[in-house]
């Protein structure tokens, strides 16, 4: 990973999980620079686990790559205090349901009714929602 660049997909005190196209072997150390906030924080990594992730025809194989912090820095680890310990905004996600009727993609429910083109309503959760039909599968989201 010299001179590489990885995503960070989570971090906490104790290491970091990152996305990266290299793969890894248990036990491997490595220099990380990580940058969480204004100031970059530069630790050490070993290695804990490697697993693959995706493999693409033609394309190389994407890893992740579960790393322990070591011997961290009174700095680095008071950073990696605060940016653990920070509130978060909640996530909201948005899930596609897919179904072979017309359902809520919210409570499940058949009670749908159409408000517009491609535009629906629950009467049972009153959730608002987008959907279409494609061939006999209907996706609602």
């Amino acid at each position: 990973m010299a001179s590489a660049f990885a995503d960070v997909i989570n971090v906490s005190r104790t290491g970091v999980l990152v996305e990266t196209s290299h793969q890894h072997q248990l036990g491997d150390e490595w220099p990380l620079i990580l940058e969480l906030s204004k100031i970059p924080i530069r630790v050490v990594a070993r290695v804990a686990r490697c697993e693959t992730l995706a493999v693409r025809r033609g394309a190389r194989p994407i890893y992740l790559l579960g790393m322990t912090f070591v011997n961290l820095s009174p700095e680095a680890q008071s950073l990696l205090d605060r940016v653990c310990r920070a509130p978060h905004a909640p996530v909201t996600r948005r899930h596609v349901s897919i179904s072979l009727t017309r359902r809520c993609p919210e409570c499940r429910s058949h009670a749908v009714m159409k408000e517009g083109r491609h535009r629906y309503v629950c009467s049972d959760c009153d959730h608002h929602f987008s959907g279409m039909r494609i061939g006999v599968i209907r996706v609602a989201r």
